[in-house]
């Protein structure tokens, strides 16, 4: 039976209540206080007080397309963000501030009278995350609630979308839950014109032999017509604004025109071939490009990838190899491009070279999907919703902060006495000083440098911005090589969070049991093998009788050992003379 959930809003001049009642599961008895950032105000020098205009930002909705949402930035040298509201009961409350940030993070400051919260909000890559703050005691009447941010390591900023109060009584609601009342509350700017994935574009391939979905926003109700290869489909828009078509299975050929219409704008995409699509994600070996160099090198450095490599991309470039890429240090657009002589040396070099190998068995167009970014752990790549419902996950949490993380924390006085005790000899040395250790990670959490207190949640910050954006893009499989950052989820393994991931983007793609080929570390344990291996359509590209350094340069030979388990496990066909099995 569903119950109602009293959302208290705020006034926009002084504080009568905007009352909204919303459905779901919680107990009758539950009541909770929404504080939208749009009706804020805005606390200036002097303590001027001013209404905070609306300001409409993109925000990727989780289906990959920009929604304009609205939220309010503070500035570390602006002030601060003051909500003045009616609590309809007394009591302790929880809070939980909805934020985006596109650096490093922010500590801030969430106040009421002489009551203080402080917390540390890490970059979501401008997607909206949920932190939850602490306990509030909040009297019954008008209350005041402000947030200041406080301390930034560059000059950065956070945008607020909302604040959520919440009876301790709910102490068990999920952040999804929370997630979702928020997202059925929160005021959206509907699409008014025909928007489609940033995926799409002029040179992309398309896959063979299957269903290949093509989708986007539109106003609501619009008409949306596709043309392809002499196809038409067509479809209505939702209430949101959503529409999606299938297109029948396609024959490998090309090139083809893409046409999307809402009947008052057309969008066409042009010189679009049909054959094979691989996705690769991961952190910087699948990132680094043919002419990759550390930050460090020497001026007229070699190449960090070997000759062979250089080579193979640059005899196999071809016009019917097609690459999207998104990586930090390279393509800065998911635009596609054709792989030529000219330019193989800034792709990606792992799937580049994968690419050439595999259109020399299949002699189809191919297409590389590449979002990944270096260093990156693999809770970064799991929908925060994902991490946070996920049994296996949650479990090892739990014991984590049942054992391990009291024994960290205890120990963590005497580190710090070592850690003092090394500088002074440093000093006295003239030697360089040991760097400070971080405190023990919370549950869950993430420590970095400047962490400095509250809870940094870090998981989940690239999935919006580089996974929901091409799922369900329709392609054969997926491949990953990371693993030298481990989950980033302090008391997680990867023996969890691996399964999770592909267990949730299989479920993103609805492709079934998607091929998943993963690259072996030197670092992988058996049980991280056989989780992975538990799972249905997934294969390990083994790296024995090759380097396995930070960066290995020989990329064209990890490339080889992935297509091996392409041909073999996804298209039936023999491994090439020569190959090995995986030990």
């Amino acid at each position: 039976m569903k119950h109602a959930l009293l959302l208290v809003f705020l006034a926009a001049q002084q504080f009568p209540l905007a009352v909204a009642m919303a459905q779901t599961k919680l107990p009758p008895s539950a009541r909770a206080i929404f504080l939208d950032a749009e009706q804020a105000r805005m606390i200036k020098a002097k303590t001027e007080t001013a209404p905070v205009k609306p300001r409409l930002t993109p925000v990727l909705d989780g289906d990959g397309v920009p929604v304009d949402q609205a939220v309010q930035s503070v500035a570390p040298d602006v002030g601060a963000l003051s909500w003045t509201f009616d609590v309809p009961h007394a009591g302790r409350y929880l809070a939980t501030l909805e934020f985006s940030h596109r650096r490093h993070g922010n500590a801030f400051e969430l106040s009421c009278g002489q009551q203080t919260l402080t917390g540390y909000v890490p970059d979501t890559r401008g997607s909206l995350a949920l932190f939850e703050v602490g306990v509030m005691d909040l009297a019954a009447g008008p209350q005041t609630l402000t947030l200041r941010n406080t301390k930034t390591v560059e000059k950065t900023w956070m945008a607020v979308g909302s604040i959520y109060l919440r009876p301790v009584a709910q102490h068990a609601i999920t952040k999804p839950q929370i997630r979702a009342v928020i997202a059925k509350m929160k005021p959206h700017k509907l699409p008014t014109e025909l928007l489609v994935p940033v995926v799409f574009s002029d040179h992309m391939v398309l896959q063979r032999d299957m269903p290949v979905p093509i989708w986007g926003r539109a106003a609501p109700g619009a008409d949306i017509s596709v043309k392809f290869a002499g196809q038409t489909k067509e479809a209505r828009t939702d209430a949101a604004g959503r529409w999606m078509v299938k297109l029948d299975p396609l024959k490998a050929g090309g090139p083809f025109e893409l046409e999307v219409s809402d009947g008052s704008k057309t969008t066409r995409f042009t010189d679009v071939l049909v054959g094979e699509v691989w996705f690769g994600s991961g952190q910087s070996n699948m990132e680094v490009a043919v002419k990759f160099l550390p930050r460090w090198a020497k001026p007229n450095a070699q190449f960090e990838c070997d000759e062979d490599t250089k080579q193979l991309l640059e005899a196999g470039a071809h016009p019917q190899i097609r690459i999207s890429a998104v990586t930090r240090d390279h393509n800065k657009t998911p635009a596609w491009f054709a792989l030529t002589a000219e330019n193989c040396l800034k792709a990606p070099a792992l799937m580049s070279c994968a690419a050439v190998l595999l259109r020399q068995h299949l002699n189809v167009p191919i297409g590389i999907i590449v979002r990944c970014e270096s260093s990156s752990t693999s809770g970064i790549w799991l929908s925060r919703d994902t991490v946070e419902s996920d049994a296996e996950i949650q479990r090892q949490l739990r014991e984590y902060a049942q054992t391990e993380y009291p024994q960290l924390l205890a120990a963590y006085p005497a580190r710090l006495k070592a850690w003092e005790v090394a500088v002074a000899k440093a000093k006295a040395d003239g030697q360089r000083e040991p760097g400070k250790p971080s405190a023990p990670a919370l549950p869950g959490g993430f420590p970095l440098w400047f962490y400095s207190e509250g809870r940094f949640e870090h998981y989940g910050a690239n999935y919006p911005a580089r996974i929901a954006n091409v799922a369900p893009f329709a392609m054969r499989g997926i491949v990953w090589d990371q693993g030298e950052s481990g989950t980033g989820i302090a008391g997680a393994n990867q023996s969890a969070v691996m399964p999770a991931l592909v267990t949730s983007w299989r479920a993103a793609w609805g492709q079934g049991d998607l091929p998943f080929i993963y690259i072996d570390k030197k670092n992988f344990t058996a049980t991280h093998h056989k989780a992975l291996a538990a799972l249905p359509n997934t294969a390990r590209a083994d790296h024995h009788g090759l380097s396995t350094i930070n960066h290995p340069p020989d990329k064209a030979a990890y490339a080889r050992r992935i297509v091996e388990q392409m041909l073999e496990k996804v298209y039936n066909l023999p491994r090439p003379s020569g190959s090995r099995a995986p030990q």
